[in-house]
Protein backbone atom coordinates (compact mmCIF):
# COMPACT_ATOMS: atom_id res chain seq x y z
CA UNK A 1 0.00 0.00 0.00
CA UNK A 2 0.74 3.50 -0.83
CA UNK A 3 0.85 6.51 1.48
CA UNK A 4 -2.44 9.02 0.36
CA UNK A 5 -0.91 11.70 -1.66
CA UNK A 6 -3.69 13.84 0.38
CA UNK A 7 -6.38 13.32 2.77
CA UNK A 8 -9.53 11.72 1.51
CA UNK A 9 -12.51 14.35 0.95
CA UNK A 10 -15.89 13.40 2.31
CA UNK A 11 -17.38 12.90 -1.29
CA UNK A 12 -14.60 9.67 -0.72
CA UNK A 13 -17.14 7.74 1.52
CA UNK A 14 -19.91 8.07 -0.26
CA UNK A 15 -20.95 4.45 -0.76
CA UNK A 16 -20.74 3.70 2.79
CA UNK A 17 -23.04 6.67 3.56
CA UNK A 18 -25.33 5.18 1.10
CA UNK A 19 -25.27 1.93 2.58
CA UNK A 20 -25.72 2.96 6.18
CA UNK A 21 -28.92 5.13 4.92
CA UNK A 22 -29.99 1.78 3.35
CA UNK A 23 -29.11 -0.45 5.78
CA UNK A 24 -30.37 1.38 8.67
CA UNK A 25 -33.88 1.05 7.22
CA UNK A 26 -33.99 -2.85 8.53
CA UNK A 27 -31.00 -3.08 10.65
CA UNK A 28 -30.49 -1.74 14.04
CA UNK A 29 -28.44 1.52 13.78
CA UNK A 30 -27.35 -0.66 10.72
CA UNK A 31 -24.65 -2.13 12.75
CA UNK A 32 -25.10 -5.81 14.15
CA UNK A 33 -22.79 -4.72 17.44
CA UNK A 34 -23.27 -0.87 19.26
CA UNK A 35 -19.73 0.33 19.13
CA UNK A 36 -19.38 -0.16 15.48
CA UNK A 37 -21.87 3.14 14.63
CA UNK A 38 -19.70 5.22 16.61
CA UNK A 39 -16.82 5.40 13.36
CA UNK A 40 -16.52 8.84 12.06
CA UNK A 41 -17.32 10.36 9.65
CA UNK A 42 -19.03 7.18 8.92
CA UNK A 43 -18.67 3.43 9.68
CA UNK A 44 -17.14 2.01 7.33
CA UNK A 45 -18.64 -0.83 5.13
CA UNK A 46 -15.54 -3.00 4.24
CA UNK A 47 -15.77 -4.87 0.62
CA UNK A 48 -12.26 -6.84 1.19
CA UNK A 49 -9.55 -7.46 3.51
CA UNK A 50 -5.91 -9.43 2.75
CA UNK A 51 -2.83 -9.27 5.49
CA UNK A 52 -3.37 -5.89 7.49
CA UNK A 53 -5.44 -4.09 4.29
CA UNK A 54 -9.15 -3.46 3.81
CA UNK A 55 -10.52 -1.88 1.09
CA UNK A 56 -14.04 -0.30 1.35
CA UNK A 57 -16.96 -0.01 -1.03
CA UNK A 58 -15.45 3.09 -2.14
CA UNK A 59 -12.33 1.61 -2.98
CA UNK A 60 -10.33 3.30 -0.65
CA UNK A 61 -7.73 1.27 1.34
CA UNK A 62 -6.88 1.37 4.93
CA UNK A 63 -3.78 -0.08 7.03
CA UNK A 64 -5.89 -2.15 9.57
CA UNK A 65 -5.62 -1.87 13.35
CA UNK A 66 -9.09 -2.70 14.06
CA UNK A 67 -8.60 -6.64 13.00
CA UNK A 68 -11.93 -7.54 13.57
CA UNK A 69 -11.95 -5.68 17.38
CA UNK A 70 -8.83 -8.17 17.94
CA UNK A 71 -9.25 -11.79 16.58
CA UNK A 72 -7.28 -11.61 13.39
CA UNK A 73 -3.77 -11.82 14.88
CA UNK A 74 -2.39 -13.63 11.82
CA UNK A 75 -4.05 -11.14 9.65
CA UNK A 76 -6.45 -10.54 7.02
CA UNK A 77 -7.14 -14.45 5.32
CA UNK A 78 -4.06 -15.86 6.73
CA UNK A 79 -3.18 -18.62 3.87
CA UNK A 80 -2.82 -21.43 6.70
CA UNK A 81 -6.38 -20.73 7.70
CA UNK A 82 -8.47 -20.37 4.80
CA UNK A 83 -6.70 -23.26 3.26
CA UNK A 84 -8.16 -25.00 6.51
CA UNK A 85 -11.73 -23.60 5.95
CA UNK A 86 -11.72 -24.77 2.56
CA UNK A 87 -10.82 -28.94 3.54
CA UNK A 88 -13.55 -28.45 6.27
CA UNK A 89 -16.28 -26.51 4.04
CA UNK A 90 -15.52 -29.81 1.40
CA UNK A 91 -15.70 -32.29 3.85
CA UNK A 92 -19.39 -30.74 5.22
CA UNK A 93 -19.30 -28.09 7.98
CA UNK A 94 -22.28 -29.06 10.26
CA UNK A 95 -23.12 -32.20 11.76
CA UNK A 96 -23.55 -31.14 15.62
CA UNK A 97 -21.97 -34.65 15.99
CA UNK A 98 -18.34 -35.11 17.37
CA UNK A 99 -15.48 -35.00 15.38
CA UNK A 100 -11.55 -35.10 15.43
CA UNK A 101 -10.79 -31.37 15.80
CA UNK A 102 -12.27 -30.74 19.02
CA UNK A 103 -9.42 -33.15 20.67
CA UNK A 104 -6.56 -31.61 18.90
CA UNK A 105 -7.19 -28.03 19.60
CA UNK A 106 -7.96 -29.09 23.23
CA UNK A 107 -4.79 -30.64 23.22
CA UNK A 108 -2.86 -27.91 21.18
CA UNK A 109 -4.02 -25.35 24.08
CA UNK A 110 -3.15 -27.23 26.84
CA UNK A 111 0.31 -27.09 25.28
CA UNK A 112 0.34 -23.57 25.05
CA UNK A 113 -1.52 -22.66 28.11
CA UNK A 114 -0.10 -22.86 31.67
CA UNK A 115 -3.22 -23.57 33.68
CA UNK A 116 -5.05 -25.52 30.57
CA UNK A 117 -6.00 -29.36 31.70
CA UNK A 118 -9.44 -29.55 30.43
CA UNK A 119 -11.35 -27.36 27.81
CA UNK A 120 -14.57 -26.87 26.65
CA UNK A 121 -15.78 -24.57 23.68
CA UNK A 122 -18.28 -22.15 22.85
CA UNK A 123 -18.88 -19.51 20.50
CA UNK A 124 -18.60 -16.12 22.24
CA UNK A 125 -16.32 -14.51 25.04
CA UNK A 126 -19.48 -13.68 26.49
CA UNK A 127 -20.75 -17.41 26.87
CA UNK A 128 -17.42 -18.16 28.03
CA UNK A 129 -17.34 -16.20 30.68
CA UNK A 130 -20.82 -17.50 31.87
CA UNK A 131 -19.99 -21.18 31.62
CA UNK A 132 -16.26 -20.70 33.58
CA UNK A 133 -18.55 -19.08 36.58
CA UNK A 134 -21.01 -21.85 36.51
CA UNK A 135 -18.05 -23.67 36.60
CA UNK A 136 -16.53 -22.19 39.93
CA UNK A 137 -19.83 -22.21 41.97
CA UNK A 138 -20.45 -25.40 41.30
CA UNK A 139 -17.07 -26.37 42.25
CA UNK A 140 -17.22 -24.26 45.59
CA UNK A 141 -20.76 -24.83 46.15
CA UNK A 142 -20.65 -20.80 46.71
CA UNK A 143 -22.35 -18.05 44.52
CA UNK A 144 -20.87 -14.92 44.87
CA UNK A 145 -18.43 -13.66 42.48
CA UNK A 146 -15.63 -10.43 42.65
CA UNK A 147 -15.35 -8.22 39.57
CA UNK A 148 -12.88 -5.31 39.18
CA UNK A 149 -14.20 -1.97 37.77
CA UNK A 150 -13.61 -1.39 34.28
CA UNK A 151 -12.81 -4.85 33.14
CA UNK A 152 -15.40 -6.07 30.54
CA UNK A 153 -16.38 -9.50 30.84
CA UNK A 154 -19.01 -9.96 28.28
CA UNK A 155 -22.49 -7.70 27.73
CA UNK A 156 -25.03 -10.58 30.07
CA UNK A 157 -26.58 -8.91 32.99
CA UNK A 158 -25.26 -10.37 35.77
CA UNK A 159 -21.32 -9.22 35.11
CA UNK A 160 -21.95 -6.16 32.68
CA UNK A 161 -21.87 -3.66 35.44
CA UNK A 162 -18.84 -1.03 36.37
CA UNK A 163 -17.47 -0.92 32.86
CA UNK A 164 -17.47 3.30 32.77
CA UNK A 165 -15.71 5.35 35.23
CA UNK A 166 -18.00 6.73 37.97
CA UNK A 167 -20.66 3.99 37.33
CA UNK A 168 -20.79 0.68 39.04
CA UNK A 169 -24.34 0.44 38.21
CA UNK A 170 -25.37 -1.53 34.67
CA UNK A 171 -23.75 -0.31 31.77
CA UNK A 172 -27.32 -0.70 29.60
CA UNK A 173 -30.88 0.47 29.85
CA UNK A 174 -33.07 -2.80 30.21
CA UNK A 175 -30.46 -4.75 32.53
CA UNK A 176 -32.36 -6.48 35.31
CA UNK A 177 -31.03 -4.85 38.15
CA UNK A 178 -30.96 -7.44 40.70
CA UNK A 179 -28.59 -10.05 38.12
CA UNK A 180 -25.99 -8.57 40.01
CA UNK A 181 -26.75 -8.95 43.72
CA UNK A 182 -23.58 -11.52 44.41
CA UNK A 183 -21.20 -9.59 42.59
CA UNK A 184 -18.85 -7.70 44.73
CA UNK A 185 -16.80 -4.64 42.70
CA UNK A 186 -13.21 -3.82 43.55
CA UNK A 187 -10.46 -1.59 42.03
CA UNK A 188 -8.45 -3.46 39.69
CA UNK A 189 -4.85 -3.17 40.81
CA UNK A 190 -6.04 -3.14 44.45
CA UNK A 191 -4.82 -6.29 46.01
CA UNK A 192 -5.64 -4.77 49.57
CA UNK A 193 -8.78 -3.47 48.53
CA UNK A 194 -9.35 -7.21 47.44
CA UNK A 195 -7.77 -8.52 50.54
CA UNK A 196 -10.40 -6.68 52.75
CA UNK A 197 -13.51 -8.02 51.33
CA UNK A 198 -12.42 -11.63 49.75
CA UNK A 199 -13.94 -14.29 51.96
CA UNK A 200 -14.75 -18.24 52.29
CA UNK A 201 -18.48 -16.76 50.64
CA UNK A 202 -16.87 -16.43 47.77
CA UNK A 203 -17.32 -18.79 44.43
CA UNK A 204 -14.39 -16.70 42.00
CA UNK A 205 -12.53 -13.78 41.61
CA UNK A 206 -12.70 -12.93 37.61
CA UNK A 207 -10.16 -10.11 36.26
CA UNK A 208 -8.39 -9.59 32.79
CA UNK A 209 -4.77 -10.19 34.00
CA UNK A 210 -3.99 -6.97 31.69
CA UNK A 211 -6.18 -4.69 30.90
CA UNK A 212 -5.92 -4.27 27.58
CA UNK A 213 -10.03 -3.53 27.38
CA UNK A 214 -10.01 -0.92 29.33
CA UNK A 215 -6.79 1.03 28.06
CA UNK A 216 -3.76 -1.21 28.38
CA UNK A 217 -3.03 -1.25 31.48
CA UNK A 218 -0.15 -2.79 33.09
CA UNK A 219 -1.15 -4.94 36.30
CA UNK A 220 0.73 -3.14 39.43
CA UNK A 221 3.90 -5.06 40.40
CA UNK A 222 3.03 -8.19 42.55
CA UNK A 223 -1.06 -7.68 42.19
CA UNK A 224 -1.89 -11.07 40.16
CA UNK A 225 0.51 -12.56 42.29
CA UNK A 226 -1.80 -11.53 45.82
CA UNK A 227 -4.57 -11.93 43.72
CA UNK A 228 -3.56 -15.45 43.34
CA UNK A 229 -2.67 -15.91 47.16
CA UNK A 230 -5.66 -14.31 48.11
CA UNK A 231 -7.58 -16.87 46.31
CA UNK A 232 -5.94 -19.59 47.45
CA UNK A 233 -6.21 -18.86 50.80
CA UNK A 234 -9.73 -18.71 50.71
CA UNK A 235 -10.84 -21.55 48.33
CA UNK A 236 -11.99 -19.07 45.74
CA UNK A 237 -11.76 -19.61 41.90
CA UNK A 238 -9.45 -17.81 40.31
CA UNK A 239 -10.85 -16.91 36.52
CA UNK A 240 -8.28 -14.89 34.17
CA UNK A 241 -10.61 -13.48 31.45
CA UNK A 242 -7.64 -13.77 28.25
CA UNK A 243 -9.98 -12.86 25.64
CA UNK A 244 -8.12 -10.81 24.48
CA UNK A 245 -4.83 -11.05 25.98
CA UNK A 246 -4.92 -15.42 24.86
CA UNK A 247 -2.80 -15.81 22.29
CA UNK A 248 -2.22 -12.22 21.46
CA UNK A 249 0.40 -11.55 24.12
CA UNK A 250 2.17 -14.87 23.51
CA UNK A 251 1.27 -18.62 23.04
CA UNK A 252 0.37 -18.55 26.63
CA UNK A 253 -1.25 -15.43 27.16
CA UNK A 254 -0.96 -12.88 30.33
CA UNK A 255 -0.63 -15.93 32.69
CA UNK A 256 1.96 -17.19 31.00
CA UNK A 257 3.50 -13.39 30.64
CA UNK A 258 3.05 -12.44 34.11
CA UNK A 259 3.98 -16.30 35.58
CA UNK A 260 0.86 -16.17 37.56
CA UNK A 261 -1.84 -19.35 36.80
CA UNK A 262 -5.12 -19.11 37.25
CA UNK A 263 -7.38 -21.98 37.86
CA UNK A 264 -9.84 -21.32 34.64
CA UNK A 265 -9.17 -19.08 32.09
CA UNK A 266 -11.59 -17.73 29.47
CA UNK A 267 -10.26 -17.95 25.56
CA UNK A 268 -11.65 -16.21 22.37
CA UNK A 269 -11.02 -13.50 19.73
CA UNK A 270 -6.88 -14.07 18.71
CA UNK A 271 -7.91 -18.03 18.88
CA UNK A 272 -10.13 -18.39 15.75
CA UNK A 273 -8.28 -16.27 13.99
CA UNK A 274 -11.44 -14.19 13.12
CA UNK A 275 -13.97 -17.39 13.25
CA UNK A 276 -15.78 -16.99 16.21
CA UNK A 277 -14.65 -19.68 18.66
CA UNK A 278 -14.14 -19.51 22.87
CA UNK A 279 -12.68 -21.88 24.88
CA UNK A 280 -13.04 -22.07 28.79
CA UNK A 281 -9.99 -24.45 29.96
CA UNK A 282 -8.83 -24.82 33.52
CA UNK A 283 -7.55 -27.51 35.82
CA UNK A 284 -9.13 -31.08 35.88
CA UNK A 285 -10.03 -30.83 39.98
CA UNK A 286 -11.92 -27.07 39.25
CA UNK A 287 -13.24 -28.67 35.97
CA UNK A 288 -14.87 -31.22 37.75
CA UNK A 289 -18.35 -30.27 37.54
CA UNK A 290 -18.61 -30.00 33.86
CA UNK A 291 -16.36 -33.35 33.88
CA UNK A 292 -18.55 -35.37 35.48
CA UNK A 293 -22.02 -33.35 34.25
CA UNK A 294 -22.96 -31.52 37.54
CA UNK A 295 -22.56 -28.34 35.32
CA UNK A 296 -24.85 -27.89 32.11
CA UNK A 297 -22.97 -26.86 28.56
CA UNK A 298 -24.93 -26.94 25.65
CA UNK A 299 -24.64 -24.70 22.22
CA UNK A 300 -25.95 -25.86 18.83
CA UNK A 301 -22.49 -24.27 17.61
CA UNK A 302 -19.69 -25.01 19.97
CA UNK A 303 -16.78 -26.72 18.72
CA UNK A 304 -18.40 -26.57 15.03
CA UNK A 305 -15.66 -27.83 12.63
CA UNK A 306 -14.75 -24.53 10.66
CA UNK A 307 -14.23 -22.12 13.88
CA UNK A 308 -11.97 -25.39 15.30
CA UNK A 309 -10.08 -25.61 12.00
CA UNK A 310 -9.84 -22.25 11.59
CA UNK A 311 -8.23 -22.08 15.42
CA UNK A 312 -6.00 -25.55 14.85
CA UNK A 313 -4.56 -23.77 11.89
CA UNK A 314 -4.07 -20.62 13.77
CA UNK A 315 -2.22 -22.48 16.87
CA UNK A 316 -0.38 -24.27 15.02
CA UNK A 317 1.29 -21.11 12.75
CA UNK A 318 1.77 -19.51 16.04
CA UNK A 319 3.43 -22.65 17.91
CA UNK A 320 5.96 -22.74 14.91
CA UNK A 321 6.51 -19.52 14.42
CA UNK A 322 6.20 -17.80 17.71
CA UNK A 323 9.79 -16.53 18.17
CA UNK A 324 9.71 -14.25 15.39
CA UNK A 325 6.13 -13.41 15.78
CA UNK A 326 5.56 -11.88 19.10
CA UNK A 327 8.89 -10.26 18.97
CA UNK A 328 8.05 -9.00 15.72
CA UNK A 329 4.47 -7.27 16.54
CA UNK A 330 5.32 -5.75 19.58
CA UNK A 331 8.12 -3.84 18.20
CA UNK A 332 6.20 -2.89 15.57
CA UNK A 333 3.37 -1.67 18.30
CA UNK A 334 6.08 0.37 20.13
CA UNK A 335 7.47 1.70 16.94
CA UNK A 336 4.39 3.55 16.41
CA UNK A 337 3.68 4.22 19.91
CA UNK A 338 7.41 6.07 19.79
CA UNK A 339 6.33 7.82 16.75
CA UNK A 340 2.65 9.28 18.36
CA UNK A 341 4.60 10.13 21.49
CA UNK A 342 6.96 12.34 19.90
CA UNK A 343 5.16 13.56 17.76
CA UNK A 344 2.37 14.67 20.13
CA UNK A 345 4.86 16.26 21.92
CA UNK A 346 6.45 18.29 19.55
CA UNK A 347 2.68 19.72 18.79
CA UNK A 348 1.73 20.12 22.28
CA UNK A 349 -1.28 18.24 22.57
CA UNK A 350 -3.33 16.91 25.20
CA UNK A 351 -2.90 13.15 23.82
CA UNK A 352 -0.74 10.15 25.16
CA UNK A 353 -0.55 6.47 23.88
CA UNK A 354 -0.89 3.05 26.25
CA UNK A 355 0.79 -0.28 25.07
CA UNK A 356 0.80 -3.66 25.86
CA UNK A 357 2.48 -5.86 23.74
CA UNK A 358 1.06 -5.92 20.33
CA UNK A 359 -2.22 -3.29 21.18
CA UNK A 360 -2.02 0.71 21.93
CA UNK A 361 -4.33 2.51 23.16
CA UNK A 362 -4.87 6.15 22.35
CA UNK A 363 -6.37 8.83 24.48
CA UNK A 364 -7.08 12.11 24.25
CA UNK A 365 -7.53 15.31 26.89
CA UNK A 366 -4.92 13.60 28.80
CA UNK A 367 -1.01 13.75 28.20
CA UNK A 368 -0.30 10.39 31.10
CA UNK A 369 -3.01 7.90 32.20
CA UNK A 370 -0.82 5.35 33.77
CA UNK A 371 -3.75 4.53 36.72
CA UNK A 372 -6.85 2.86 35.30
CA UNK A 373 -8.72 4.77 38.14
CA UNK A 374 -8.16 7.70 36.05
CA UNK A 375 -9.89 7.15 32.94
CA UNK A 376 -12.52 9.24 33.39
CA UNK A 377 -10.27 11.84 32.77
CA UNK A 378 -9.98 10.58 29.05
CA UNK A 379 -12.09 12.56 26.72
CA UNK A 380 -14.32 9.80 24.53
CA UNK A 381 -15.42 12.81 22.21
CA UNK A 382 -12.00 13.92 21.42
CA UNK A 383 -10.46 10.36 20.98
CA UNK A 384 -13.30 10.27 18.14
CA UNK A 385 -12.17 12.94 16.69
CA UNK A 386 -8.56 11.97 16.66
CA UNK A 387 -9.75 8.10 14.65
CA UNK A 388 -11.41 9.90 11.79
CA UNK A 389 -8.60 12.11 11.01
CA UNK A 390 -6.60 8.74 11.17
CA UNK A 391 -9.69 7.14 8.96
CA UNK A 392 -8.87 10.00 6.63
CA UNK A 393 -5.52 9.74 6.37
CA UNK A 394 -5.95 5.64 5.30
CA UNK A 395 -5.40 4.29 9.29
CA UNK A 396 -8.56 2.10 10.67
CA UNK A 397 -8.28 1.93 14.45
CA UNK A 398 -11.40 1.16 16.31
CA UNK A 399 -12.98 4.46 16.96
CA UNK A 400 -12.16 4.08 20.42
CA UNK A 401 -8.27 4.76 20.06
CA UNK A 402 -7.53 0.99 20.38
CA UNK A 403 -5.20 -0.64 17.79
CA UNK A 404 -4.07 -3.99 17.41
CA UNK A 405 -0.80 -5.32 15.39
CA UNK A 406 -0.87 -8.21 13.34
CA UNK A 407 1.55 -10.70 12.09
CA UNK A 408 0.82 -9.18 8.42
CA UNK A 409 1.66 -5.92 9.30
CA UNK A 410 4.92 -4.80 7.28
CA UNK A 411 7.76 -2.75 7.99
CA UNK A 412 6.26 -0.89 5.01
CA UNK A 413 3.03 -0.91 6.69
CA UNK A 414 4.82 0.86 9.79
CA UNK A 415 6.73 3.10 7.85
CA UNK A 416 2.96 4.64 6.28
CA UNK A 417 1.26 4.41 9.25
CA UNK A 418 3.61 7.07 11.05
CA UNK A 419 3.64 9.24 8.12
CA UNK A 420 -0.24 8.89 8.26
CA UNK A 421 -0.55 9.61 11.94
CA UNK A 422 1.69 12.93 11.59
CA UNK A 423 -1.12 13.95 9.27
CA UNK A 424 -3.49 12.87 11.32
CA UNK A 425 -2.42 14.45 14.65
CA UNK A 426 -1.93 18.24 12.43
CA UNK A 427 -5.56 17.36 11.40
CA UNK A 428 -6.33 17.02 14.66
CA UNK A 429 -4.35 20.04 16.17
CA UNK A 430 -6.18 21.76 13.34
CA UNK A 431 -9.71 21.66 14.82
CA UNK A 432 -8.42 22.68 18.14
Amino acid sequence: MSPLAAPLSASAFSGSVQYRDYASRYLANGVSSTPRASQLPVPLVIASARDAIVTDVDGNDYIDYTLGYGPLVLGHSPAPVVERLKEEIDKGFRTASVHAGEGRLAELISEAVPCAEITSFLSSGTEAVQLALRIARAATGRTRIVKFRANYHGWFDNIHVANNPGNDGPSSSGQDQQATANVTLVDWGDAAALEQVLSDEFAAVILEATAINAGCFTPPAGFLQSVRDLTCKHGVVLIFDEVISGFRLGLGGAQASYGVTPDIAVLGKALGAGLPISAVTGNRAVMAPLIDGRVLHRGTFNGNPLSVGAAIACVEYLQAHHAEIYPRMDAQAEAIQSHFTTEVKALDLDLCANRIGSAIQLFAGVRKLDNIGDLGKADKKEILKLTEACVLNGLNPLPRGLMYLSAAHTDADIAITKEALSRALCRFKSLK
